[in-house]
């Protein structure tokens, strides 16, 4: 029986979900959630230099979303469950998109952070084409503004 999109799925996610609950995971998006953005890996290497306790908790959040990138990608967690609620990973990606690039290039491992890098991209993909709002209420806002003609 093929479950990819039901039961096992849905634990899977479950799973990771009690991961991204872990003190060491919630320890390390608080600090993000405090750091600006980062554009560079340079900057990234300045800021929080190999070895040090910063590089460590950035290390392991993106390391969650590693995981994660390769569930969805072989259909092992449906993407539309995940990207709808994508546990904190599109503050994660704001933050760090560049610099993560950056540092995959740095590397000269075309697999640094690979699925990190194509997980961003697919939910940025995801959110233009495919998110929508579930609350009636939006619908009615965009009901309202295609009847008015203004550009929503």
């Amino acid at each position: 029986m093929d479950d990819r999109h039901g039961v096992t799925g849905g634990a899977l996610y479950l799973q990771l979900f009690q991961l991204w609950q872990s003190p060491l995971q919630v320890d390390a998006r608080d600090w993000l959630a405090r750091m600006g953005e980062v554009t560079s890996y340079a900057q990234l290497d300045l800021l929080w230099p190999k070895g040090s306790e910063e590089r460590t908790r950035l290390f392991n959040l993106l390391a969650l979303f590693e995981c994660a990138a390769v569930l969805v990608q072989r259909g092992l967690i449906d993407e539309d469950l995940f990207f709808d609620a994508p546990l904190g990973f599109k503050s994660v990606w704001s933050k760090v998109r560049d610099a993560v690039q950056d540092w995959r290039r740095a590397s000269g491992d075309p697999a640094t952070w690979e699925n990190v890098i194509w997980l961003g991209q697919r939910m940025e993909e995801w959110d233009r084409t495919r998110w929508r709002s579930k609350l009636p209420e939006d619908d009615l806002v965009r009901a309202r503004i295609a009847r008015s003609g203004r550009p929503g």
